[in-house]
């Protein structure tokens, strides 16, 4: 979810990967909200949304690169399909956001222009994604060994522009924050995760019933 701004405009990811816009100053419910950005997955997927917005300063009207990193979530009763691809798979888009007018010369509302669309690892976690200029930045953790990727804790930098294929072999710098031996025991509602990294030993165990993530610190 994203402000900009001007804080007439709000921005967030919808459950089936599309991005929205709602206007704050109109009458209208939120549910009511206007697609700006559609998804690549079929309506009945549930995705995580994450978003970055990096301003133009020297637009004359209110003008933007929006970053999307899109994700579809495995289904708790599981799913014939999964893992194939275009099914699964992590989506990072960029597109540039401008305003438009009414015949009144009055702002109505926004439009996007998709600049770049491409693959990212899927068997991974994603904590944070920001966009600047020509680069998205991302942090990637996988609990088991990636053929790209390695094992651990990473970050990858990628020059957006340069990336624009269904394939995961675009030039990217990939920095591994650190290496850390991971196990961990997955139940039908929860999972908990096991890991030791200099000198501790972490605890964490996520509740999808609940909600909720506890995480525990150890000398190890």
């Amino acid at each position: 979810m994203h402000l900009l701004p001007s804080g007439r405009w709000l921005l967030f990811g919808a459950h089936d990967g599309s991005v929205k816009y709602h206007d704050l100053n109109s009458k209208c419910e939120i549910s009511e909200a206007i697609t700006l950005v559609p998804s690549q997955f079929d309506q009945d997927a549930n995705t995580i949304v994450l978003l970055s917005v990096d301003m133009d300063p020297d637009a004359e009207y209110m003008t933007f690169s929006l970053g999307i990193m899109k994700c579809r979530l495995l289904p708790f009763h599981g799913d014939p399909d999964y893992p194939n691809f275009p099914r699964y798979a992590r989506w990072i888009e960029v597109s540039r956001v401008t305003t438009y007018w009414d015949k009144d010369g009055q702002v109505k509302g926004l439009r996007a222009k998709r600049l770049a669309c491409f693959r990212e690892e899927y068997h991974c976690g994603c904590e944070l994604f920001t966009l600047r200029g020509r680069h998205v930045a991302y942090s990637l953790y996988s609990f088991e060994m990636s053929s790209s990727l390695g094992d651990g804790d990473n970050i990858a930098v990628v020059d957006w522009t340069l990336a624009g294929s269904t394939e995961l072999s675009y030039p990217r710098r990939l920095i591994w924050r650190y290496r850390a031996p991971v196990s961990y025991i997955q139940s039908s509602l929860q999972v908990r995760i096991f890991t030791n990294h200099s000198g501790w030993r972490y605890y964490l165990m996520i509740d999808f019933y609940a909600m909720t993530v506890m995480i525990f610190c150890f000398s190890a």
